[in-house]
């Protein structure tokens, strides 16, 4: 019985240490956590740096947002640019249909924009002349 309780009390310790770990980093995190909305209803927690850029389907007349492991997170339909831009500074529109996360962003070569990986190999992300400026206003030393 005395075994029993040593292993509960360490066990118990041991999870308050892990759980108190976890919610230390989570509340540092706060301002790259968000909160949102999916198509069926659903409540989604995602965090920036999970996101590579949102897209307009233009079929679906939705926005997506492109995670690091290639999922597809489909927000809720009236989900529009100017609400996506509000979720962080990092966030920034470089076309009516892109938005992408400016910290994977490695260069804008010609017009298209270059992100590191996973996000490397997408070739769609072109910056129109006017996206560009306003870029470049909000990043003067890109």
């Amino acid at each position: 019985m005395d075994n029993w309780n040593q292993q509960k009390k360490s066990m118990k310790s041991l999870c308050k240490e892990d759980k108190f770990e976890y919610l230390t980093d989570i509340a540092k995190d706060q301002n790259n956590i968000f909160l949102s909305f999916s198509m069926t209803g659903n409540l989604q927690l995602f965090r920036l740096e999970h996101i590579g850029y949102f897209h307009y389907n233009s079929g679906n007349r939705l926005w997506e947002a492109v995670l690091c492991n290639q999922r597809i997170l489909v927000l809720k339909r009236n989900t529009n640019a100017e609400q996506i831009l509000s979720y962080h500074p990092y966030l920034v529109q470089i076309s009516q249909s892109f938005i992408i996360n400016v910290s994977y962003l490695v260069m804008i070569k010609g017009n298209n924009c270059i992100l590191l990986p996973p996000f490397d190999k997408v070739e769609a992300l072109q910056i129109s002349k006017s996206y560009l400026k306003k870029l470049m206003e909000k990043y003067p030393t890109i």
